[in-house]
């Protein structure tokens, strides 16, 4: 995919900013909503997606729900675009309270 590419999905649009701007920052998590408590950057993010989405191919089918059962944070955002490279339907929800 070329900088002229025009990316329609989420998965085009990370794979052509992991390629043309590995190093940007994708996403940023804030602790407390002010404090920046860790971050990914686009070749980060497309590399965890793309293990995640491996881990799914294996166990579920094209099109069948995952359950993402994170707290808050990046490893949240890794897991969902795992979900759409492997294409599971990501179902994302709290963990339960102990």
């Amino acid at each position: 995919m070329n900088n002229s590419t025009r990316s329609t999905t989420l998965i085009e649009l990370l794979i052509q900013r992991a390629e043309n701007r590995p190093d940007k920052i994708a996403y940023r998590f804030l602790k407390d909503g002010e404090t920046e408590a860790t971050s990914l950057t686009y070749a980060q993010l497309d590399r965890r997606a793309r293990a995640t989405a491996v881990r799914f191919q294996r166990i579920a089918t094209l099109g069948e729900r995952a359950l993402l059962l994170y707290p808050p944070g990046l490893e949240f955002i890794a897991a969902f675009f795992g979900c759409l490279y492997a294409g599971v339907v990501a179902v994302p929800t709290y963990p339960p309270s102990a």
